[in-house]
């Protein structure tokens, strides 16, 4: 009897986890591992601020959101290993990893004959001074909250989420959200229901402007400031102050029609302006990228 092809799904988000659903309905013939970086299963990214329907940050259930848990992954026979994807070794048909909270010290590997890359995308941190610690980049995980100082968070994972309870419990009060899209409306919303002073930044002259015109924008930022958070349109993001110690101070912005920038004082940050696509695992071991990111 011949052995059972192995397919590895490298990313275990919504995309991964449709593919390898639809893989099992099909009964098709392989043995399916998938690596996840997250330390739990995929999970309705969409549904994030359900998080903080409980406002007890002790009771934050992550279960809610999740599409599958680890005993429904064994019963469908699909093996589950948390790390991150370092490299694909094509040729000897291999991907290396970094097993979660291990470092570069707890490296493995997993070999493969099918390989599927949903490596899905990454927040866009803009490159304004004082957003990131460049000496701490994380070329294996753009995420990654060690590359930025205390206080700048991005809204993406259960993790970002539960950074910002422990913000709020060791008494965090004021918030500043940049980016004015939907996305960064939910996170707005996400600070200000734990009880934080919530400011909304936004560069363009108003609110979603992919998703609408300007006087539907306009009515938005109305209805928002009328909620109790506060919108600035049309800013200029100069800098991220930071007191001594490193930890979040304020933003310096320019305000629409103002001639000096003016100190915006916080004590975190939620960057929430847009993703780009995580294709530097295929970019690396020679696929063809797009112009504009991912995989040709």
């Amino acid at each position: 009897m011949a052995a059972k092809k192995s397919v590895l799904v490298v990313g275990h988000g919504p995309i991964g986890h449709s593919f390898i659903e639809k893989l099992v309905e099909r009964h098709a013939d392989f043995e399916i591992s998938v690596l996840c970086e997250e330390p739990r299963p995929a999970y309705n990214r969409v549904m994030l601020t359900q998080y903080f329907e409980n406002k007890d940050a002790d009771k934050h259930d992550a279960m809610k959101l999740s599409y599958v848990s680890e005993a429904e992954l064994k019963e469908l026979s699909v093996k589950l290993i948390y790390g991150r994807a370092i490299a694909i070794d094509r040729e000897a048909r291999s991907v290396s990893y970094t097993m979660l909270g291990k470092g570069e010290e707890g490296s493995s590997s997993v070999s493969y004959d099918v390989l599927v890359l949903a490596t899905g995308s990454f927040c866009f941190v803009p490159p304004v001074p004082g957003m990131t610690l460049p000496e701490k980049k994380n070329v294996h995980w753009p995420d990654d909250p060690a590359s930025r100082p205390e206080g700048v968070f991005v809204y993406r994972t259960i993790e970002d989420l539960e950074g910002l309870l422990t913000a709020a419990k060791a008494g965090a009060t004021r918030a500043v959200v940049i980016g004015g899209g939907l996305l960064g409306l939910e996170a707005a919303k996400a600070v200000y229901d734990l009880k934080m002073e919530s400011h909304v930044l936004e560069m363009a002259p108003y609110l979603m402007p992919t998703q609408l015109n300007e006087p539907a924008g306009t009515v938005l930022t109305q209805k928002i400031q009328a909620l109790g958070i506060s919108v600035h349109v049309g800013v200029q993001i100069k800098e991220i102050v930071h007191t001594e110690d490193g930890k979040v101070r304020g933003i310096r912005i320019l305000e629409k029609g103002a001639d000096e920038p003016v100190l915006l004082e916080c004590d975190l940050v939620v960057v929430s302006c847009g993703v780009r696509p995580r294709d530097s695992l295929a970019g690396n071991c020679g696929l063809e990228l797009g112009a504009r990111g991912g995989v040709k």
